[in-house]
């Protein structure tokens, strides 16, 4: 593959950011919502796993299509029902339509992420990590910039007018990027085909696992982090600068941990970055102190800037020809099933266990999946040594009898 002539990925990164932001803003919300209409603690979690089990579907269904030719497409498509849904907020009123509207960010979500890195991966076969990288750390940083906006405006303006504005921006970002010239991935004859037969390569195996269990305590986190912030007495803006403080090393980091992942190989870039953040993970519920707690979180920021480019990298790697997007789509829907998973039950078992319960099982979760993942790799025995591994195609190279 040779570098596709491009003028747009500068309105990607800026799309990128759009979406999350808008995806993210409900969560410095959430306690503010819950108050005002009254719904229990179920409720939170039934809203951020609505976005999770939607965002489920559309990734390991509608992803494959950006290997159809219709990547830019879906990445229009994408915004605009992140514009949808953030206007939904808005105007809503019961659990039932704030569960809608969510799921209405996740299907944006679903709908987006997954050909924007197709079109990333496949605009060079070199740093390919770092160029995922810059992605992850653009879209981590608009992820931690939605909270920021609803946390300085809920409380002067009420809870509809953070969704307003964030809606406003994806709306922006669309009209930018509309008209910009994008890489096609490369396209996949077989149309008749689910992403779900790639499970059968041992090395995607490999990547899915990473990919899960370093987005598995997102769920926890998008279920409780304001709800756990506020019970440590943290006010709003400061639940809000949360999310930024977390997400400040991410971004500075992202790019120079998938240049990291590019040289010693992807798998081996992430294992090592995912068991520093499996502890950081499973010290939450230890701490009492809400700037401690956000202490700890910028330095899990800088450990997940590390792993997450590595793991989305290898899972290009590990992708045949014609099937970045839904080698992608299926690693992203892995992942939003896990985080629904863990959204609807963290707020019953933090209500039931407390927060040392929660978050330590969060922890172990996440070192479970990484040594699972190490545990079928064919180069496990000199994976994690002293020597690294051959270079990352090398790494993630998908061997001819493991397909």
């Amino acid at each position: 593959m040779t570098a596709q002539r491009t003028d747009g990925w500068l309105p990607l990164l800026a799309a990128t950011f759009a979406i999350g932001v808008s995806n993210s803003v409900v969560f410095a919300v959430l306690s503010d919502l819950q108050d005002a209409y009254g719904f229990s603690n179920l409720g939170l979690g039934w809203i951020a796993g609505s976005g999770f089990l939607v965002g489920f579907v559309a990734q390991l269904f509608i992803a494959p299509y950006a290997d159809h030719g219709h990547s830019k497409r879906l990445l229009l498509v994408g915004l605009g029902l992140a514009v949808a849904g953030g206007l939904l907020f808005a105007v809503g009123s019961s659990i039932a339509v704030f569960v809608l509207a969510r799921g209405i960010l996740g299907l944006s979500n679903g709908t987006f992420l997954p050909a924007a890195r197709a079109i990333a991966a496949s605009m060079s076969d070199q740093g390919v990590a770092e160029r995922l990288g810059r992605l992850g750390g653009i879209e981590l940083a608009g992820f931690v910039t939605g909270p920021v906006i609803g946390g300085v405006l809920v409380g002067p303006l009420g809870t509809r007018w953070p969704f307003v504005v964030c809606g406003a921006a994806a709306a922006l970002a669309a009209a930018l990027l509309a008209p910009r010239r994008l890489p096609h991935p490369p396209l996949d004859v077989r149309r008749d085909r689910i992403a779900l037969d790639l499970v059968r390569i041992r090395e995607m195996r490999v990547a899915l696992l990473l990919a899960i269990g370093l987005f598995l305590p997102v769920g926890v986190y998008d279920a409780l982090w304001d709800r756990y912030l506020t019970d440590r007495g943290a006010s709003n803006t400061a639940i809000g600068l949360s999310f930024f403080m977390y997400g400040i090393p991410f971004a500075l980091v992202a790019a120079a941990g998938g240049r990291r992942a590019d040289r010693i190989g992807p798998v081996r870039a992430c294992l090592l970055a995912l068991f520093v953040a499996a502890p950081l993970t499973g010290s939450y519920g230890l701490i009492t102190v809400a700037w401690l707690i956000i202490v700890v979180s910028m330095a899990e920021g800088a450990a997940q800037a590390l792993a997450v480019p590595a793991a989305q990298a290898a899972v290009a790697a590990a992708a045949p020809a014609g099937r970045a997007g839904a080698a992608q789509g299926l690693a992203g829907s892995g992942s939003l099933l896990g985080a629904a998973l863990a959204s609807i039950g963290a707020p019953a078992l933090y209500g039931s266990l407390g927060a040392g319960a929660v978050f330590a099982l969060a922890g172990a979760a996440t070192l479970a999946f990484g040594l699972a993942a190490w545990a079928i790799h064919p180069q496990r025995a000199t994976l994690l040594g002293r020597r690294p591994p051959p270079g990352p195609a090398a790494v993630g190279a998908v061997s001819s009898d493991a397909r």
